[in-house]
């Protein structure tokens, strides 16, 4: 009798049990996804490199005349244009001679001091001496970067002979966020023993107030690939190790199964698909794919 009890227990709780389970796994919600297509395009991987703005030519003032320096109209970093008066020098014998060689002077239509100018368009890099000090003739008295002789300089790897070809057109971003128009020029002869680097220069067009020394950034294709798979890159996952990469693809209606995928160029917000070959049709989980497992029921948010 007591057999009979228990038996008739086990019995009622197992229908009870398939009775939930069967009444519980349809009213649970399914997984809310995303999806996307593979597109055909073209894909490029870059890399960023420093470009250094340097003045490739200099003009030195120099005073004509021993004297004294009586008057600055520069400072460093001031620009100047071609013809502007930066000193005024005193001759020696001018300052010897004092009132009596000023009345002479004023008699003759001459005078005893002499205005220095700018010999180029520029940016003031040094001043050399200050009013009051004595000069001697050839003495320089400031150097001035010829502001038409800016570049930039881009030190490139040795090992990338082909990534960067004279005449190509490339950006240069500022600091401050300005793009420049750059060309490249020329590639120097030379190559850095400890680098390993050699220099390619470019040159910018209206490039406005750029100091010398500043720092910009330049990007140079190392690859491109056209007519290629492409996928966003959220809708490609990796392992730890990042040596094994799949993509989760709907298999009708509500079931997502995991394909193993080959990869290619990646950037930012991209990734080539070198294997399997996709459907313009097929669709790809871009988000609530990541720790699934490899056969999973959602639903898709159109």
């Amino acid at each position: 009798m007591a057999g009979a009890i228990v038996l008739t227990a086990l019995t009622f709780s197992g229908c009870s049990q398939k009775k939930s389970a069967s009444t519980a796994d349809p009213s649970a919600p399914l997984p809310e996804v995303q999806v996307t297509h593979v597109r055909q395009g073209t894909v490029q991987q870059t890399v960023q490199l420093n470009a250094t703005a340097v003045f490739r030519r200099q003009h030195v003032l120099k005073s004509p005349v021993t004297g004294y320096v009586v008057k600055s109209f520069a400072e460093p970093g001031q620009m100047v244009r071609k013809g502007d008066p930066v000193f005024v020098i005193e001759t020696k014998e001018s300052r010897a001679l004092g009132n009596s060689l000023d009345s002479l002077n004023r008699k003759l239509g001459l005078s005893g001091r002499m205005t220095i100018r700018a010999s180029v368009s520029g940016y003031v890099a040094a001043i050399s001496h200050q009013t009051g000090d004595f000069v001697p003739e050839g003495e320089p008295l400031a150097t001035i970067n010829d502001r038409n002789s800016m570049v930039f300089i881009l030190n490139i790897p040795v090992e990338w002979p082909s990534i960067i070809r004279r005449g190509e057109s490339l950006p240069v971003q500022l600091p401050d966020g300005r793009k420049l128009s750059g060309v490249v020029t020329e590639t120097l002869p030379s190559v850095d023993q400890a680098a390993q680097t050699r220099q390619v220069i470019i040159r910018v067009d209206k490039a406005g107030v750029v100091p010398e020394g500043l720092i910009a950034k330049v990007s140079l294709v190392q690859q491109e690939k056209a007519n290629t798979q492409i996928l966003p890159k959220a809708a490609v996952l990796a392992n730890e190790t990042e040596n094994h990469f799949w993509v989760m693809k709907m298999h009708g209606k509500e079931t997502a199964v995991k394909v193993p995928v080959t990869t290619g160029i990646q950037t930012a917000d991209s990734v080539e698909i070198l294997a399997p070959q996709f459907q313009p049709s097929d669709e790809i989980l871009t988000t609530g794919n990541y720790g699934v497992p490899d056969t999973l029921n959602v639903k898709v948010i159109r």
